[in-house]
């Protein structure tokens, strides 16, 4: 099976714990040490946040896109990009830094779908269809397997040096107007390692 992750309009700028793409980040008590580009100096982007199964975390996501392409945004170890894991209690709205470009103004919900198909991209193109939207409405998974678009990618944990575990994979986004810059028709991918739920990695391909 693969669990779909379907997209549900939401512009609601309020307080959640469930998966959403957009907006600002929700944090305990709204107190986030906003994650800085290393390789511009810049605050970056919040991409949104994943709601993990079984878990009382959730993992906020970031990348740079002060100046895009330029800042190795792509890359698990290049600093252009951040996952930072919360505690999901107590939560309130982050405002973020003024400087730099640091919210996407469009928020995106997401449903769970469950598809019989293991194969991420045959799941994909086989809802859209059987519901006559465009795989757009499609925003990745949760768990599974990834469709890697360029070869295997999964990052090693800082702390352990042990390969992390596969949590989501995210499309752009429904509406090229609002993407997520993942290159231009790719894809991201996020982990975490099994042993240290605080160390978190993503990355992108396209």
């Amino acid at each position: 099976m693969t669990q779909l992750l379907i997209h549900v309009a939401d512009n609601n700028e309020e307080v959640s714990k469930e998966t959403k793409f957009g907006g600002k980040p929700s944090s305990p008590n709204g107190a986030l040490e906003w994650p800085v580009c290393k390789c511009c100096k810049g605050n970056m982007q919040f991409l949104g946040q994943l709601r993990t199964p079984e878990s009382e975390n959730m993992l906020l996501l970031f990348m740079c896109q002060n100046d895009p392409g330029s800042c190795d945004e792509w890359d698990p170890n290049g600093g252009g990009n951040a996952v930072v894991v919360i505690e999901d209690s107590k939560l309130s709205l982050v405002q973020p830094p003024q400087q730099g470009e640091t919210t996407r103004n469009i928020r995106h919900g997401v449903k769970f779908v469950e598809h019989e198909n293991n194969d991420y991209d045959a799941s994909r193109a086989a809802w859209a269809l059987t519901n006559g939207v465009s795989p757009r409405e499609v925003l990745g998974q949760l768990g599974g397997t990834p469709a890697w678009i360029q070869g295997e990618e999964t990052p090693t944990c800082d702390f352990c040096g042990e390969a992390m575990q596969f949590v989501a994979q995210l499309e752009q986004g429904p509406d090229w107007k609002t993407d997520m810059n993942f290159g231009g028709g790719g894809c991201a991918y996020v982990f975490q390692c099994s042993c240290n739920e605080s160390s978190a990695k993503m990355l992108w391909q396209c």
